[in-house]
């Protein structure tokens, strides 16, 4: 979990949990999954959260939601305390989570 931003968690729905079931199952049927087995039960039983973080824009102001685990991808948390993405509205690297946005803005009114 991020120190200094916060992530947005919607607990997915039976149908969601039950794609994601079926994407398991085929995966695993035909070679592709390579993790830990899944055991069924427990997850059909679990909440089950998708995570995202919301983006605002330094330049331009346009927002954007990216999924928490493809951010996590591409930002290195020993790096810099948050990620700055390029927007795509005006394709300045100047897009930056809400909490950070909103942080930043603030100083320029201090």
């Amino acid at each position: 979990m991020p120190k200094h931003f916060n992530t947005i968690k919607i607990k997915i729905s039976d149908e969601e949990k039950n794609q994601r079931l079926e994407d398991y199952r085929y995966a695993l049927k035909n070679g592709f999954y390579f993790g830990p087995p899944v055991d069924i039960d427990d997850f059909i039983k679990r909440d089950i959260f998708d995570e995202s973080v919301r983006f605002k824009c330094l330049s331009c102001g346009f927002e954007d939601n990216l999924e928490y685990d493809i951010l996590l991808e591409m930002w290195d948390e020993s790096v810099s305390d948050y990620p700055i993405l390029y927007c795509n509205h005006c394709s300045k690297e100047k897009s930056v989570p809400i909490d950070i946005y909103h942080k930043q803005t603030l100083k320029v009114f201090r």
